[in-house]
């Protein structure tokens, strides 16, 4: 009787447990902060763990398939305007990549299929001052992927992440 007590005790907790890991991704699930024209903003998280992030997907051509490439920006309050490209590429070496934003080119760098800005106030200055962004990785031996994105929103997406993870004292 004393077994069967602990089987439906132990039956009982990892149902318990089943229940709260099938709930937490609703907690866990980002939080809408709205859609700007092509940019659409975000939370993910809480505390100190909180990221705001803003994000539009490149044009395609009337009728592709491809999968479009997704340009990020991401506030955390440590750790400010980090500015992500994936364009569904691994990079292959010495890839370059640059992003033209007016005359503005960005050179971005790379890691596996992940390209981000080195400057990002430069970056951050050239997207609230223009209307698109062209992104192009280049490699020898290898295809140059280009792919264009739209500025419209970006500003009221900038804003309303910036306010909603404000910057810890000192942060990066």
């Amino acid at each position: 009787m004393k077994n069967l007590f602990l089987v439906g005790l132990g039956a009982a907790g990892l149902m318990a447990c089943t229940a709260t890991a099938l709930a937490a991704p609703a907690a866990d699930a980002p939080k809408p902060l709205g859609v700007f024209s092509s940019w659409t903003a975000a939370t993910y998280g809480i505390g100190a763990h909180k990221a705001c992030y803003a994000f539009t997907l490149s044009k395609l051509p009337k009728g592709s398939k491809a999968a479009p490439a997704m340009l990020t920006v991401t506030e955390r309050g440590d750790q400010r305007d980090e500015i992500s490209l994936a364009q569904g590429i691994t990079y292959s070496k010495d890839a370059k990549i640059v992003l033209k934003v007016g005359k503005t080119a960005l050179k971005f760098f790379y890691k596996d299929n992940m390209a981000y800005a080195l400057h990002k106030v430069k970056t951050i200055k050239a997207f609230l001052g223009g209307n698109d962004v062209t992104a192009t990785a280049s490699a020898p031996k290898a295809a140059e992927v280009i792919n264009h994105f739209g500025l419209a929103g970006f500003s009221d997406a900038y804003k309303a992440i910036v306010k909603a993870c404000p910057a810890n004292p000192g942060a990066k």
